[in-house]
C-alpha cells in the first residue's frame, strides 16, 4: 500500500482542522467532560442518545450510543425516525415526552425533547435537546426528561 505524500497528508490534516473549527460547539463556559459524565450517570448506556442543538438547530453535542442516535425508532405517533429528525422538530418548542412499545416483545422507547431549562442566575443559552432510550429497560419519556434535565443542571447548563 502506498502512503500519501507528506504534502498531501498535511493538506488533509489542515482540512480536518478547518472543518472542526467551523462545526458548532457548546456555548463558552460549558464543560463538555462534566456534561458527558452527568448525562452518562443519569441515563447513559448503549441504548441511549442525547443531542443538544443551538437556536439554528445545529447539533452542538452528542451523548450516548451512536447506534441509538442513528437508528430509526418509533416516535409513538405512528412513524419512525431518528433522534436528529426529532431534535430538528423540537427546537424552540415546549417540552414533550412520549413512551411506547418499540417492537415485538418487551422493548419500549422513551422520548424527551424541548428547551434546556435555564438554571437560577444562569443566562438562557438557547439550547434544545432530545433524549431517547430504547430497549427492555428503557425509562418512560417523562423520567428520561427529568433525569437528563437534572444532569444538565449538574453540568452547569
Amino acid at each position: 500500500m502506498r502512503r500519501p505524500a507528506p504534502k498531501t497528508f498535511g493538506v488533509l490534516i489542515a482540512m480536518g482542522l478547518a472543518l472542526a473549527a467551523c462545526s458548532p460547539k457548546l456555548p463558552k463556559g460549558v464543560d463538555e467532560q462534566l456534561l458527558s459524565e452527568a448525562v452518562g450517570r443519569a441515563i447513559g448506556g448503549p441504548n441511549t442518545c442525547v443531542l443538544l442543538a443551538d437556536k439554528a438547530g445545529k447539533v452542538v453535542w452528542t451523548g450516548g450510543g451512536y447506534i441509538t442516535c442513528a437508528r430509526n425508532l418509533p416516535t409513538c405517533g405512528g412513524t419512525t425516525t431518528t433522534a436528529q429528525t426529532v431534535l430538528e422538530g423540537a427546537v424552540g418548542k415546549p417540552a414533550r415526552f412520549a413512551s411506547c412499545p418499540s417492537g415485538p416483545g418487551v422493548n419500549t422507547v422513551g422520548w424527551a425533547m424541548g428547551p434546556v431549562p435555564v438554571g437560577a442566575g444562569k443566562p438562557d443559552l438557547g439550547l434544545s435537546y432530545v433524549a431517547v432510550m430504547e430497549g427492555e429497560r428503557a425509562l418512560p419519556g417523562r423520567e428520561v426528561g427529568e433525569r437528563v434535565e437534572e444532569a444538565f443542571a449538574k453540568a452547569g447548563l
